[in-house]
């Protein structure tokens, strides 16, 4: 789904200029496609690594601090800043203002709030605030936040003013009430975990099956293995054999019923 009607109104609302709201979101399109779980680098499809990122740190497997100042970009802005002298960025001033918003990390409309919180609170920034909330020169606002607001290491203003210019034929230019976000879908639950016992027969073309592993222990502990491996190689082979052989097995490399029994007798 498309962000852009979102995140214009809140920008809109906030006092910003229609040229303004349009300069932010021809930006931010050019740094996170105006998505606001996306995670810096992520260009898969379903943007996994992106919503796993948000997952961790909603749920605090990624703490405050770690969040702040890992460098990697996020958001609508892929804000990233961090000052290691300080223990401040722009990351912390993100995650506080999460934290106090009542809303969701990933919310568009909860980021372009934080958005207008920087543009009133921080000083390096009023340049930025004073020409978005006058001007009506899409260019002009374009340009100025590309260079004194998202400071890419490139600044690539043409190619942010033809999104801009793009996203103002999708949208409604005239202010609406911001529309609540749609729940997240659930998400999918984990499969039921395989399990086989007694266990399959198994050979060489099951590399990577589970019964491998428990193979390669068992014949760790057995001496036939100098260390327990979990996957199925020639030394595998040559130890089912030479185990085969010792036990008067049917001498084949293939770990069927009979093999199985002898081996976990105790």
């Amino acid at each position: 789904m498309s962000y852009y009607q979102t995140i214009y109104n809140v920008l809109r609302a906030g006092g910003l200029t229609q040229a303004g709201a349009l300069g932010f979101l021809g930006n931010w399109d050019c740094e996170s496609n105006c998505e606001p779980f996306r995670l810096q680098g992520d260009f898969s499809p379903y943007r996994s690594a992106s919503h796993q990122y948000v997952a961790d740190v909603t749920s605090g497997k990624i703490p405050m601090m770690q969040f702040a100042s890992d460098q990697k970009g996020f958001g609508l802005a892929q804000w990233t800043y961090f000052d290691f002298a300080s223990g401040r960025g722009r990351k912390l001033d993100l995650y506080e203002f999460w934290k106090q918003s009542g809303k969701a990390l990933d919310s568009a409309e909860m980021q372009a709030e934080f958005c207008l919180w920087e543009l009133a609170t921080q000083g390096e920034y009023a340049t930025v605030s004073n020409t978005v909330k006058s001007s009506n020169d899409l260019y002009e606002c374009v340009k100025i936040i590309c260079y004194r607001y998202e400071k890419p290491a490139i600044n690539n203003v043409d190619p942010r003013y033809q999104a801009a210019l793009r996203i103002k034929d999708q949208i409604d230019l005239d202010p609406q009430p911001v529309p609540p976000e749609p729940p997240s879908p659930p998400e999918p639950p984990d499969p039921p975990m395989e399990i086989f016992w007694p266990p399959r027969t198994i050979d060489c073309h099951c590399a990577d099956w589970p019964e491998v592993t428990v193979l390669g222990s068992v014949l760790y502990c057995r001496g036939y293995l100098t260390y327990a491996i979990g996957y199925w190689d020639d030394e595998m082979t040559e130890a089912v054999r030479d185990f085969q052989l010792d036990n008067s097995l049917a001498v084949d490399g293939c770990v069927g019923p009979m093999t199985w029994k002898v081996l976990l007798e105790m």
